[in-house]
């Protein structure tokens, strides 16, 4: 039977005011990694140590009773988090007022949305003050207004000079509110560094994937493509861009024979499979009119295609209209938040609008 580690060979150290932001694709072992700091799961070797009170949101609803009220859970709450009754009184008012729930404090939990039960064990983390914050992946779960009230709670708590590990698939919010990073892969310590160098790292790493081939025609055809790729300005192949930085699709196309009309059009089709833009090039112009194998690139510049999914459509075809090789929905890729403004905010439409603003006097 094999053996799989969740976590293993991975030590690093933060100091007190740090936040840490933990990276990984799913399964790399980052939730594993705040139930061990947390003190919920025990490691097989090893281990971890923390000076400080700490506070961890590693699962909606963590440490509350569905039978009891949203105030009786603030207090039950609290003490699991090793609070006295006196210091919950003190922070009851603040710790409501943030979650939003007021309307519903003297309601069973049992009967709360997701996102309610999240507003208010995130409130109750969040304001008892402890030395070490934990956070999972638990903020998916709210609307985006109260999403970024959370990251600026969390922001507030780092500049107080307490620290925070915070665990996100949200790129951007990581950046706008990490100085460290730690990424994890297939269980084990890939980077750790500042937040920039992590994301860097990440992406990077979720690269090779957003390429297709197809095999060359064994008859010679006018013109046929043999691969497609999206590569970042390096010239490597991803499947992750950050919003602010360019990309290219390259297309490995064979050109035999020119006919008069016979055109390259590309276009990036949103999450739904609609386009966002399309592009047309002549094919004799395109390639100046030389029979050969070329690599064709278009490039789309940094700050235009907000950040969501995408994927291509590539077809050649003639000015009769036929449509000798029409690929759809090909080399699927993410754009991702790199920390703008908007980090928090789950959908930013398509296109980063690059229009210009101007007042008169009416």
């Amino acid at each position: 039977m094999r053996e799989i580690w969740a976590l293993r060979d991975v030590g690093f150290s933060i100091e007190q005011g740090d936040t840490l932001g933990v990276l990984g694709r799913n399964g790399a072992g980052k939730s594993t990694l705040l139930k061990i700091l947390s003190r919920i799961t025990k490691p097989t070797s090893g281990s971890a140590e923390i000076r400080g009170r700490v506070g961890s949101l590693l699962e909606v609803g963590t440490g509350f009773h569905s039978e009891l009220s949203g105030r009786e859970n603030v207090y039950l709450n609290g003490a699991i988090l090793g609070m006295k009754r006196a210091e919950i009184d003190k922070k009851f008012d603040e710790i409501v007022a943030f979650s939003e729930v007021e309307d519903f404090l003297d309601t069973p939990v049992k009967h709360f949305s997701s996102g309610m039960y999240m507003r208010l064990a995130f409130s109750v983390a969040a304001h008892l003050e402890p030395e070490v914050l934990m956070v999972d992946e638990v903020l998916a779960v709210g609307d985006a207004v109260f999403q970024n009230k959370c990251l600026g709670k969390m922001d507030a708590v780092s500049r107080s000079g307490r620290t925070v590990l915070f665990v996100s698939h949200n790129l951007g919010s990581l950046a706008q509110i990490c100085n460290k990073g730690l990424l994890l892969h297939k269980g084990q310590m890939h980077y750790f560094g500042n937040i920039r160098d992590t994301i860097e790292a990440y992406v990077k790493l979720s690269g090779q994937e957003s390429q297709f081939s197809i095999a060359r025609p064994e008859s010679p055809t006018e013109v046929f493509i043999t691969g497609v790729r999206v590569v970042n300005d390096k010239g490597e192949p991803t499947n992750e861009v950050p919003h602010d930085e360019g990309f290219r699709l390259t297309i490995d196309v064979g050109v035999n024979q020119f006919r008069r009309g016979a055109t390259l059009c590309i276009a990036l089709l949103n999450k739904y499979k609609r386009r966002v833009f399309t592009e047309h090039k002549l094919l004799a112009k395109l390639f100046d009119g030389k029979q050969g194998e070329y690599t064709a690139s278009f490039r789309v510049p940094d700050n235009f295609i907000a950040p969501n999914s995408y994927s291509f459509m590539v077809q050649i075809f003639n000015a009769n209209g036929e449509v000798p090789q029409d690929l759809f929905d090909i080399c699927p890729f993410e754009v991702i938040d790199a920390g703008s403004k908007l980090a928090a905010y789950r959908d930013h439409g398509y296109v980063m609008s690059q229009g210009e603003w101007s007042v008169e006097p009416k």
